[in-house]
């Protein structure tokens, strides 16, 4: 019915959050908390559905709770997303960020500097 295992899902979705986002932890669910506010909120809804399932497939007993469609379609989800991002163009702006408020406050360092300079001449 489907190709892909519960498993193969969640371990694909670990290892594009660890490559495109650094995420620490040794599973999906810390992974995930570890992204945290870095992903959207439906992405992260849909991470905590497929650790929800994973941990009833642990459970012989609940194993036959989880949808096998949603999975999929929250897999879906999960790698569009992640495959989006661009870390280079993310770390460029930080640095370009981090440039500007440099600038800004030297300039206002100088200004008053050239104040303190004129005020005391």
């Amino acid at each position: 019915m489907y190709k892909t295992s519960l498993g193969s899902v969640t371990a694909e979705i670990e290892e594009l959050l660890v490559e495109k986002m650094s995420a620490k932890g040794r599973d999906l669910n810390q992974k995930v908390k570890s992204a945290g506010r870095r992903l959207p909120k439906n992405i992260r809804a849909q991470a905590a559905y497929l650790v929800e399932a994973e941990a009833r497939c642990n459970n012989p007993k609940h194993a036959h709770l989880y949808d096998p469609a949603r999975v999929v379609e929250a897999r879906k989800q999960c790698v569009e997303h992640l495959e989006k991002i661009d870390r280079k163009a993310i770390r460029t702006r930080r640095r370009g960020g981090w440039m500007t408020g440099l600038v800004v406050n030297l300039a206002l360092l100088l200004v008053l500097f050239i104040l303190v300079v004129v005020y005391v001449a």
